[in-house]
């Protein structure tokens, strides 16, 4: 995540996004700080959909950057749902809604729990979330569960 000079504008987000939908954006500009801010849009944007959303866009993405193998198609359900449902926790409100401002976009920049791109492994075991059945399909948690 930026230190705490660094200012991201909104207008930068939302071309990263863009370029992530687009798939305009170089692989190597695809972080953990550019899956969350993309997330955070999604949610916002798509509540209900968002999942589907993402995961339609990763794909699609993954494919046009040459992240896809034989083993694999470069995604991930279980960690998709794990960060969709985080940032979720950190970023509804009361009545379930989520935004898209320079509020937000600044709280999840700068939130520490987030900047840990192995977070979920408060949560999943290695083994688990290494494995197959949670590429392909969203596993329960088996260290805690996702309240």
């Amino acid at each position: 995540m930026p230190d705490n000079d660094f200012l991201y504008l909104l207008a930068d987000a939302e071309k990263l996004v863009k370029g992530f939908t687009e798939c305009t954006l170089p692989k190597e500009e695809w972080t953990h700080e550019a899956h969350l801010i993309t997330g955070l849009w999604l949610l916002a944007r798509h509540r209900e959909k968002a999942l589907s959303e993402m995961r339609t866009r990763l794909l699609r993405y993954n494919e046009s950057v040459g992240g896809v193998n034989d083993d694999h198609n470069g995604y991930h359900e279980t960690m998709t749902v794990f960060w969709l449902w985080a940032l979720t926790e950190l970023f509804a409100d009361d009545d379930g809604r989520i935004y898209w401002n320079q509020d937000a976009l600044d709280d999840l920049l700068f939130d520490e729990n987030l900047s840990d791109r192995n977070l979920w492994a408060e949560y999943y075991s290695k083994n688990l979330m290494s494995s197959v059945e949670a590429r392909k399909a969203f596993v329960k948690p088996d260290l805690q569960e996702m309240d």
